[in-house]
C-alpha cells in the first residue's frame, strides 16, 4: 500500500516530479500501485499544503514542508555494504560518511570518513574484512588513535551499532535516521570536530531544514545516557 510518506520521501528528494515519475519509481520499487490511488493522494496532498502543483501534472514538495533528512548511498558506501551482506548476511549494520553532515558547518574540515556501526559480537570480523581494501580502517579508535591517524585523513572507522537506533533503509541500504546522527555527535570521539559552537550550528541548521521526530531523538539519547546533554542543546537554541 502506497503511504504517504512514500511519496513526501520521493518529493524530498526531487525539486519537481511528475505523477509518472512518482509511479515508475514505486514500482521500480515492487509496490503494487493504482494511478488512481495515486491521483487522490496527490490531491490530499495539496490541499493540506504539503505539496504544489506548479503546471498540470508536475508536483513538488511545499515550502512549508521540512524535509526529511535522508543520507543518500556513494558507490563507495554500495560496495562497502555488499562486502558485508555478502560475508555477514545476517549482521546488523549501518553505514553513512561525513559528507552528509558537513553542509551544516561554519568551517568545514578536512574530514573524509566513513561510519560503518555493526553489531559488537561482529565488529572485530567485519574490521577484519575491511581492512583488506586500500582505505584506511580502523575500529573503535581511541582519541589518540583519532588526534595522530585519522583526523584530516580518509578513513574507515567501525563502531559498535546501539540497540534499537533509529535507521532507515535507502537504496537497499541501512543508514542512520538524523535522530541518531544528532545523538552520535554529541560527544563520539569521531566527531570532535563538531563541539562547541559547531555543534550548536549543525542543531540549528539541521531543525530549521529538517523534519525532527524529538520523541525518536529523547528515546535514542536516553540509550546512550545523552538525553540531558540533548536537552540543552535544544533549550539553548529555541528548537
Amino acid at each position: 500500500m502506497i503511504t504517504t510518506f512514500d511519496i513526501l520521501h520521493f518529493a524530498s528528494l526531487h525539486e519537481q516530479f511528475t505523477k509518472k515519475e512518482l509511479i515508475d519509481h514505486l514500482r521500480k520499487s515492487n509496490q503494487q500501485v493504482s494511478t488512481g490511488s495515486i491521483s487522490i493522494q496527490l490531491r490530499r496532498l495539496i490541499n493540506n499544503n504539503r505539496l504544489i502543483r506548479l503546471e498540470r501534472g508536475v508536483f513538488a514538495l511545499s515550502k512549508s514542508v521540512k524535509r526529511h533528512f535522508l543520507i543518500q548511498p556513494s558507490s563507495e558506501l554500495k560496495t562497502i555494504n555488499q562486502q558485508i551482506k555478502t560475508d555477514f548476511p545476517f549482521t546488523d549494520f549501518c553505514m553513512w560518511s561525513s559528507s552528509a553532515i558537513l553542509p551544516f558547518m561554519h568551517h568545514i574540515p578536512n574530514i573524509n570518513n566513513i561510519y560503518v556501526d555493526v553489531e559488537r559480537e561482529a565488529i572485530e570480523s567485519v574490521f577484519n574484512l575491511l581492512n583488506n581494501n586500500n582505505t584506511r580502517v580502523f575500529m573503535m579508535p581511541s582519541v589518540t588513535d583519532f588526534n595522530r591517524y585519522i583526523n584530516g585523513n580518509q578513513a574507515i572507522i567501525i563502531r559498535p551499532l546501539i540497540s534499537e537506533a533509529p535507521l532507515q533503509i535507502i537504496d537497499g541500504i541501512k543508514v542512520p535516521s538524523i535522530e541518531k546522527i544528532l545523538v552520535d555527535i554529541i560527544e563520539d570521539i569521531e566527531f570532535s570536530f563538531l563541539q562547541g559552537a559547531e555543534l550548536h550550528s549543525v542543531y540549528s541548521a539541521i531543525f530549521e531544514q529538517y523534519n525532527v521526530n524529538k520523541n525518536k531523538l529523547f528515546r535514542y539519547a536516553t540509550r546512550r545516557n545523552r538525553k540531558q546533554e540533548v536537552e540543552q542543546l535544544l533549550e539553548a537554541n529555541n528548537l
